[in-house]
């Protein structure tokens, strides 16, 4: 990026202090740590901004109180520290978390713009970004090219969670564990991330607070307030609240709302219905009701979860409403349009990722948003898993050539980018101009505190996520028959797995 000039620095760092004293640091705690965000609501990020804001205040900052304190004194000598910057190519996905504008006023690009000043001038170094939008096999061919030819062109790459994971297992990351300076217990540092996808207690692949494309890629709900007030039904935030929002109670503020509105004896995109849903989210109802497709076992090595009976509850419970076409639209498998049905009153319920909140904007009626439900009351937490395919995970090629450089600014990035950009994205984005209730807030909270990634879904093992979507769409729900049939290619993609982490174990 290129330096300011002085007027503009300045400016840029007054709005930096502003936006430290308004907002929160969104620290991610691992629920098993924290209260039941299901039952006792946790202390929201809106308290934590209000603490942080009157700590700010009092307690002025001193060379030992700033936030890259704790790394030590580092003097990197301008050199540059570049970032692979990958996803999907369309506009909604399309995003660069790295680069920022001193000219742009937007509070997301001012935050990673005084972000990127603040590492810059403290470890003396130079940020740059490398976008490669797109076809994911060009993007991993030259990042592979560059690997086998040991040139360090990348310090650290965020590629889709599918790219990462097939790129892990030919070799070409290094362990997150062994760079100095990384930081990983730290709360800039997905927790859940790190915990879901060690094995062998290696770490190849994880998500911290530059991978804005992985909170987006988070399953959610989104309702329709004026639809759920026209059937005069009560708000599900309270149920959520209480840890009695279930697929049961999902299920019943549907009952009744599907109509033929114009009359013709089909349900198509003219018609009222429960559900607008990607067909996709049959992962996350897996994931929602704690189980994983794969898992990391005692052992310390992955194993294939999918065949349970639990599974199965999950499956038959989701599939009840998501595979009645007189309840639910699956808008990809029918060709319909997402927003037409949500945005013009098609749809009481529309299953998907954070990231769609942004995209109704502009709808007239009042929407809110929801986590995934539990399967049942009894279920302790919510889980709100992380689409692989649109989500990121972050890694280190292993041509780097100073580890300390690598692991020291990656960190840097991570703990301003928690301090500064979390807050701008969390509160400024999607609380108050996205999501438009206090309340939506609230589950924000819970959503983004409860995240999980599947590593069965994230290395596409036996193609059984294909299998699952097609249950939707009518195939046979019977998941020890799914699997079976799956079993031994799923076993064979399991096996290369822990075969690679063996290998490359201490």
């Amino acid at each position: 990026m290129k330096h300011p000039n002085r007027a503009a620095r300045a400016l840029s760092l007054l709005l930096s202090a502003i936006l430290v004293l308004l907002s929160a640091s969104c620290a991610k705690k691992d629920e098993k740590d924290a209260a039941d965000p299901g039952n006792t609501p946790a202390v929201t990020q809106s308290d934590a901004a209000s603490d942080a804001g009157e700590n700010a205040a009092e307690v002025p900052e001193t060379e030992a109180t700033k936030p890259l304190a704790y790394l030590g004194a580092h003097d990197f000598e301008g050199r540059t520290f570049t970032v692979l910057v990958s996803g999907m190519d369309n506009s909604e996905w399309r995003q660069n978390n790295i680069d920022a504008d001193a000219e742009n006023p937007e509070i997301i690009n001012s935050s990673r713009f005084n972000r990127n000043i603040e590492v810059e001038d403290t470890l003396n170094v130079t940020l740059a970004s490398i976008e490669q939008f797109g076809n994911g096999g060009i993007v991993m061919g030259e990042l592979k090219a560059a690997v086998k030819a040991n040139d360090e062109i990348y310090n650290t790459t965020q590629l889709c969670c599918t790219d990462a994971a097939k790129i892990t297992l030919e070799g070409y990351f290094a362990d997150l564990r062994t760079l100095p300076g990384v930081s990983l217990e730290e709360p800039w540092w997905d927790a859940r991330s790190i915990e879901d996808m060690t094995i062998r207690g290696q770490l190849y692949h994880a998500v911290n607070a530059i991978c804005i494309a992985s909170y987006n890629a988070t399953f959610a709900i989104l309702f329709n307030k004026e639809l759920a007030a026209e059937y005069h039904l009560e708000s599900p935030y309270q149920d959520v609240l209480d840890g009695k929002w279930t697929y049961d109670a999902l299920k019943g503020m549907m009952n009744g709302v599907s109509t033929d509105l114009d009359g013709n004896g089909k349900m198509d995109d003219h018609d009222l219905f429960g559900l607008c849903l990607w067909v996709d989210a049959i992962t996350g109802a897996v994931n929602s009701g704690l189980e994983y497709c794969a898992q990391v076992g005692e052992d310390g090595l992955l194993a294939l979860t999918l065949d349970t009976e639990h599974v199965q509850d999950i499956v038959d419970k989701f599939i009840s409403f998501a595979a009645d076409p007189e309840i639910t639209a699956d808008y990809i498998f029918k060709g319909y349009s997402s927003y037409d049905l949500f945005a013009g009153n098609h749809a009481l319920f529309y299953m998907q990722e954070i990231n769609r909140i942004t995209a109704f904007r502009d709808m007239e009626a009042d929407f809110g948003v929801l986590p995934m439900p539990k399967f049942n009351e009894e279920q302790p937490v919510y889980r709100s898993c992380v689409a692989e395919n649109d989500g990121v995970l972050l890694s280190v090629p292993i041509v780097i050539t100073d580890a300390e450089f690598t692991g020291v600014v990656l960190d840097a990035l991570a703990c301003l980018s928690e301090r500064y950009v979390m807050p701008a994205y969390y509160e400024i984005t999607l609380q108050r101009k996205a999501a438009r209730d206090e309340e939506s807030g609230q589950m924000l909270d819970i959503i983004f505190s409860t995240r999980a990634y599947d590593l069965g879904w994230i290395y596409q093992v036996g193609a059984l996520k294909n299998s699952m979507k097609d249950i939707v769409q009518g195939a046979s729900p019977n998941i020890s028959a799914l699997v079976q049939k799956r079993k031994s290619i799923a076993n064979r993609m399991i096996n290369t797995v822990n075969e690679f982490y063996e290998e490359n174990g201490n």
